[in-house]
């Protein structure tokens, strides 16, 4: 099973003349663990290595490569582009983020991404 803060590898396909992630990429599980456990849907944020590229957007956090991760190369989760995909998408699960601290930060994202707070909309 999946779990909140694992990240995966999933295929995106090709989103030619688009600024969306697209190809083979990692993502971390963003969703609930119990909807996780038994909906065949998860909410992922893709990641992308590119983080000198409006690193300091609302949306964006920053993820240090640490022991576990799965990472090769310092990422920022991209909340902007959250999306719910199906579980068969997923390739193979490369490891996860464990800091409570940086999902703190990716929830707070989320919640700016959606328009919860105000001061962003």
């Amino acid at each position: 099973m999946c779990r909140r803060g694992d990240i995966y590898l999933v295929d995106f396909g090709q989103n030619i003349d688009t600024c969306k992630q697209n190809g083979i990429r990692p993502v971390i599980v963003v969703s609930n663990n119990k909807a996780n456990s038994h909906s065949s849907v998860i909410t992922v944020v893709p990641l992308t290595t590119k983080i000198n590229k409006k690193r300091y957007l609302p949306t964006h956090v920053y993820i240090p490569v640490s022991k576990g991760s799965g990472l090769n190369s310092r990422s920022i989760a991209l909340a902007e582009q959250v999306e719910a995909i199906d579980k068969e998408r997923l390739i193979k699960k490369k490891g996860r983020v464990t800091s409570k601290v940086i999902m703190a930060k990716i929830t707070m994202a989320l919640q700016i991404q959606i328009g919860v707070y105000e001061e962003f909309n």
